[in-house]
């Protein structure tokens, strides 16, 4: 079998990623202190990990002596103590004295539910093989080529930055600054297969593998990834040879990740984006204001599906939606609507409505962030009439929990991540009504995080609903049955707040 067929993984006809058994053949070199590793495990017998993978070139039989690190991922339940961490980096110093031919043993931590939730799990699942503990593949779903395997390409803008930062605080001196070298080249050269992985419908880390398929692709940075390449193999101490690699490919490879939709823009990226469209698409005097709304980020920091907009311009005119449409080349997740100011006057404040969101929407925009022009909508929030915001927002709730029990009773297979934006939505609409978080905390709260953020609250619901919430978050699918109960108490509060509400 020939190294690519051994180390390079290609799509299935499902267009997605499988790691074939037969390609793990461990080297005879490399059994004996791998056992070593799984002995002290053992002995360590820390009831918090939970599982450990050995990954990279090691499982596919392809180590080299004297080249070759040998790659462990360990899965934890919580955070391994600082005495712990000690503790294995301890043992694992005087395992590579014993076994000199072996370049490094290379561990990295993880928890479970931070695995998960990381494009990291795709080493696990297309790279490793478990040795200790419970096998985890089967909770990771098969990665497609792209995007799903971007994983050094997402990190590298902020690695280069880090590094830079540390370069110019003379962290480095001659042997940790080859280490670093090593390091970060090889983040360039997998970032490199990673732009292409969609084209090429597979996933290597194999260096080599990565420079000839980048290469094919993009020809004029072959010299510039070669550089890389030889870096990560022959690593230098010489900084400003690093700095000029990051300059001349390291941010190119960023910027093309980018345009070809392979790395997650952060908010302020999204902002001055959506910024200069407007610009360049309507005349400066029409828009009155650009605001962005809704939260940055998620519960766990990683970005929103998409990030919301609102254009208000003076009137309407014609070739406004045609306009409109040119947001979608951009390839980023957006979402822009417009407004018209004199349709909000002639209709009149009180009585706005976007879509089938009511006057509580204009609350919303009024704290929104302003990216352009002067926030009509705060200078004019104070013309709403508070009983028409209640209304609709009661009447939203009333929407969700329309949208469960149809989720529940006409979908064979329901989604929990629906079921819990809608609950989420259901909370986050009775604290406004209750008023115990304002119209500003909606760009603060996403509903991924709403059920677990009020948990910790007293106030709003009983001990019964959040109990049930509690155990609703707990588990991995959907409890028809439970989900009805606490559907029927959240129900029930539902009603007691809408008649307490001054309506």
């Amino acid at each position: 079998m020939k190294k690519e067929e051994k180390i390079c993984v290609y799509q299935n006809e499902d267009g997605k990623l499988y790691m074939p058994d037969f390609k793990v053949n461990i080297q005879k070199r490399y059994q004996v202190p791998i056992d070593d590793v799984l002995s002290f495990f053992k002995k360590l017998n820390n009831k918090n990990i939970y599982s450990i993978y050995i990954r990279s070139s090691i499982v596919f039989g392809l180590g080299i002596k004297n080249i070759s690190d040998i790659d462990f991922f360990i899965v934890t339940l919580r955070p391994l103590t600082d005495f712990d961490r000690l503790m294995i980096k301890k043992h694992m110093d005087k395992l590579n004295k014993k076994y000199p031919f072996i370049t490094k043993f290379d561990i990295g931590y993880f928890t479970l539910d931070q695995i998960l939730s990381m494009k990291e799990n795709v080493l696990i699942k297309l790279s490793s093989l478990c040795l200790y503990g419970k096998d985890i593949k089967e909770k990771i779903k098969n990665p497609k080529p792209g995007r799903d395997v971007a994983i050094s390409l997402s990190h590298l803008e902020e690695e280069m930055l880090k590094t830079k930062n540390e370069i110019r605080a003379g962290i480095y001196d001659k042997t940790n600054t080859r280490a670093m070298c090593v390091w970060i080249m090889k983040r360039i050269v997998r970032s490199g297969l990673e732009l292409v992985s969609e084209r090429e419908g597979c996933f290597t880390r194999d260096l080599g593998l990565c420079f000839d398929k980048f290469s094919k692709y993009y020809p004029d940075k072959k010299n510039d990834m070669r550089k890389a390449l030889v870096l990560a193999l022959e690593p230098t101490d010489n900084t400003k040879v690093i700095e000029k690699i990051f300059d001349n490919l390291g941010n190119w490879l960023v910027v093309e990740g980018k345009s070809l939709g392979l790395i997650t823009v952060n908010c302020d990226d999204i902002d001055k984006i959506v910024t200069e469209k407007a610009i360049s698409l309507f005349d400066r005097d029409r828009i009155i204001c650009l605001l962005r709304y809704g939260p940055k980020t998620k519960f766990d920091g990683t970005p929103p599906a998409d990030f919301d907009f609102l254009l208000l311009l003076d009137k309407y005119q014609n070739k406004d939606y045609l306009l409109l449409s040119s947001f979608k080349k951009l390839n980023s997740p957006v979402e822009i609507f417009i407004d018209y100011r004199d349709q909000i006057i002639l209709k009149g404040i009180k009585n706005y409505q976007r879509g089938r969101h009511g006057s509580y929407f204009f609350k919303i925009l009024a704290s929104a962030d302003t990216l352009l022009g002067r926030n009509f909508y705060k200078e004019n929030e104070r013309e709403l009439d508070k009983r028409k915001i209640n209304s609709d927002l009661l009447y939203r709730i009333e929407e969700y929990f329309y949208r469960i029990q149809k989720s529940i009773i006409n979908k064979e297979s329901p989604s929990k991540k629906d079921i819990k934006k809608y609950l989420g939505r259901i909370i986050t609409d009775l604290l406004l009504v209750t008023g115990d978080i304002q119209f500003p905390d909606m760009h603060k709260h996403h509903y991924t995080s709403v059920i677990s953020d009020i948990l910790g609250r007293v106030d709003v619901l009983n001990a019964d609903t959040k109990k049930l919430l509690a155990k609703f978050q707990s588990k991995p699918g959907i409890d028809i049955s439970l989900l009805s109960r606490l559907v029927g108490v959240l129900y029930k509060q539902y009603l007691e707040i809408r008649q307490n509400a001054r309506l």
